[in-house]
Formats: C-alpha cells, structure tokens, sequence
C-alpha cells in the first residue's frame, strides 16, 4: 500500500547492497487525484525506511519507489526532496531487480523535505476544510474531529487512518501557524516525520501525534488541547502546579526540557523518564529550559512535593492473592507518577510484605505494584499485565518496563529475553534482593 507509512514493504539487495523498497501501484491520474496525501505519503515512507535501515547498520542505504509509470511531477519533487531512488516499471526485486529503470534523483534532505513539506500540509488544510464544507479551519477541525469521534478509522485500513490523521494535523498547523507564526518540518521525533516549529522560540510541536490519539482514544483527546497547552505554557508557563510527568524518552525533545532518568543515563530507552511541568486547568505543559521559574532542582523537588498530596485509588487486580497479588493504582492523572512518591511506595511495602516490589507505570492514570518473589512466574505475570495494559491504552500509553521499588525508591529494572540488554547492575543498588532472583531476572551474580 503507498500509504504504509510505518512499514517498509521489502527488504531487497541490488549489487550486493541493502535496500528498502516503497511500492505504490496507483496509476499516474490515481496519484494526480490525492496529490497533498501523495506526497505527504511518499517522503514519510522514505524517511521512515532510511532510519529503519540506519537502526539496522546500513547508513546511507538507498530507498527505491516503485510506480508502474511515469509519475506526475509533485511525486518526483517529494522523491528528490526525501532522497529516494525512483523505479519504474514492475520489477521482482526479490530476485535481482535488473529490469527496473532506476532514476537517482538530485538532492534530499532535511531541509528539503520540511519545506515541501509545511506547502502541501497547508495545502492539505484547505482541502480538507473544503471537503467538510466548511472554510474557517477552526470549524473545520471541530467538525472533522467530531466525524472522528463519531467513526474513528480503523487502524488496519491504512489509507482511512493515516488520510484522518494527516488532515487532522493540517488543520491544526494551521491554526497553530495564524496564532504563533511557524512552519512544518522534518523530525524523527513521531511516527509521521514532521513537527511544527514555533518561530518565536523554536518549540517544535507535533500535531500528528495528538491527531493519532484522537482516532484511537476519541473525545478523551481533541487537537484543540494542543493549542491550549501551547496558550499555557507560553503565556503562563508558571501558573498552576508544578508536577512531575512520566514519559516515553522518544516522544519528547530531551534537549529542551527539564528531565531526569528513572533510573540512571545509560538505562534502556523503553525506561520512561520525568519531566517537570504545569499541571493547567486542563492540560499538562512541559516546561522549556529558560520558563523554568527557578533552577530545574528546586522545581523538581517542588514538583515531587505536590505529587506527594496527590490522591489516589488502591485496588487489587482479581485473582491475585497472596505472593500473586498486583495492586492497580488509579483516581488520578497523576496516579502513575506516584510511583516517585516515596513515602506513598513505603505505605505499599507494608501492604504487600515486602522489601522488593515490582512497579510499572503502562498508562496514564494507572501504576501496577506487586510483590517480587523467587519464582520467575510471578515477574512474568507481573510483566503480562503491564505489557496488556501499555498495549491497549493507544496515546495515553507510558512504557511497559518493570521497575524495581526498594526502601519507596525506584533502584533497578527487569529485564525479558527479548528486551536489550542493559549495562550490568549493581546488586548493592537494590538493597535486600534475594541472590537467586537477581540471578534470574539479570542473568548476573
């Protein structure tokens, strides 16, 4: 399908060297009818596979993209922009590929593909709005957000999904671009490679992202929430509480905001990190570097001091008693970040008997702690849970790693076979692990 944004259609060698290939079978008048969707589609394909095939050790490695005939000029420009190879004609790549006629096209980069980029989404936003029949684009969103909520896209019919959520996101960069000034470009920062750069401070925020989880969490999530975070945090970036935030370390710009580790630097990257913000009327900001009301120590300690009032919700998962019992803590936005409440995760050594306990934080909302003990199935049902509730909570997600809690402090983490393997642990981080578990979880004395 030409619009498998996320995957790469075939993994191929031509002379010996690996390559991707991007299939699209539209014919020439097909591509001319979609021609924003047709170009977003086809640099988010080839950027996509070129950091795919980077991540596997192939720097630099070509991606051709197979049309069945001459394509129309905007897709040539959006190849040469991406840096992609161009292959026309049906070619068996499986075999040896010598039938292709490949065009190498000039250029690609960045840049490039950010500037054609910002002209086809706002190109898309207007023709979007007037597919909705409307022409104020804050209309248009609300009315398409609704459509949305009313009949989301189902996430297997690529063409439906990735169609909403690129029209979503045109609409609010839009809005984005008449209130602050800023314009679409490249990042590897989301799933669609491009984010929306504030100009007057260089935030870059990704409307994509929020769009994704409008169709997959409905009106829990609205694209108008983007624009309302932005209004607080750049307007009133220190009015409300500072609170910490639990986060996927891939989904947010390290470089510009206030963070700290879980656990140490060097843990995996599916360990979530915190981040220190607002708590808004309605949305949580993510405070830059130079907003911070006063240095980034003082505000996390802050921060971690209004969690500890936070309150929450204890109940037991059913079915786990005894060694097997799985607390689930709720009844709050915040309820996973209790997991930094110190004294809160002291109260839950006591309620469970244990030195060591098990956490996982898989959802906003949602903190799961369990007693560790020296049975490896008691991990492995632990970590069930928390994989089963990261994979169905779409964009309210966090991570499904399973941290270590010892003495209310989050000291180490678990690790699975198909997990990466971390840098060794030190046994006298965890005090009071039991030899033979740490052996087991770790695979080290």
């Amino acid at each position: 399908m030409y619009c498998s944004i996320d995957k790469i259609d075939l993994a191929a060698k031509v002379d010996g060297k690996p390559i991707a290939v991007q299939t699209d079978h539209r014919s020439r008048d097909e591509i001319l009818d979609a021609p924003e969707l047709s170009v977003l589609f086809a640099m988010a394909r080839i950027v996509n596979a070129r950091a795919q095939l980077a991540d596997d050790g192939h720097r630099d490695a070509a991606v051709h993209y197979v049309v069945p005939e001459e394509p129309p000029q905007m897709l040539r420009e959006a190849l040469a922009a991406a840096g992609g190879t161009l292959s026309i004609g049906e070619t068996p790549y499986e075999r040896r590929g010598e039938h292709a006629r490949l065009e190498q096209l000039a250029g690609g980069s960045p840049h490039a593909v950010g500037m054609l980029a910002d002209r086809t989404f706002e190109e898309l936003a207007r023709r979007a709005a007037a597919r909705v029949g409307v022409r104020d684009l804050a209309m248009a969103l609300r009315m398409l957000e609704d459509q949305t909520y009313a009949d989301p896209p189902a996430r297997d019919d690529e063409l439906a999904y990735w169609t909403r959520v690129l029209e979503l996101s045109a609409l609010a960069g839009e809005l984005l671009r008449t209130k602050y000034a800023g314009r679409w470009v490249q990042s590897d920062r989301s799933l669609v490679p491009f984010g929306f750069q504030l100009t007057a401070t260089e935030t870059l925020m990704f409307p994509t992202n929020r769009a994704q989880r409008v169709v997959e969490d409905g009106r829990a999530e609205s694209l108008f929430l983007l624009l309302i975070a932005i209004e607080e945090s750049l307007q009133r970036p220190t009015a409300g509480r500072l609170m910490p935030s639990l986060r996927d370390r891939r989904d947010v710009i390290l470089d510009e905001i206030v963070w700290r580790p879980v656990v140490s630097d060097d843990a995996p990257p599916d360990l979530p990190i915190i981040v220190c913000g607002v708590d808004g009327e309605s949305t949580f900001g993510m405070l830059r570097k130079e907003a911070l009301p006063k240095p980034p120590e003082a505000a996390l300690a802050e921060a971690y001091a209004n969690l500890a009032d936070e309150e929450v919700q204890l109940d037991d998962v059913l079915g786990g008693e005894g060694d097997a019992r799985i607390i689930v803590v709720s009844g709050s936005f915040y309820a996973a970040e209790k997991v930094l409440d110190r004294e809160f995760m002291r109260s839950l050594h006591d309620d469970l008997g244990a030195d060591l306990i098990a956490a996982a934080a898989p959802a906003r909302g949602c903190l799961l702690v369990g007693k560790i003990t020296d049975e490896p199935v008691s991990i492995a049902r632990f970590a069930q849970l928390a994989r089963a509730r990261y994979d169905e909570s779409g964009g309210r997600s966090i991570s499904p790693a399973v941290l270590l809690v010892s003495d209310g402090r989050v000291a180490g983490y678990v690790r699975g076979p198909a997990d990466p393997v971390p840098a060794e642990p030190q046994r006298s981080d965890v005090p009071g692990a039991p030899r033979s578990l740490w052996r087991r979880l770790f695979g080290r004395k």
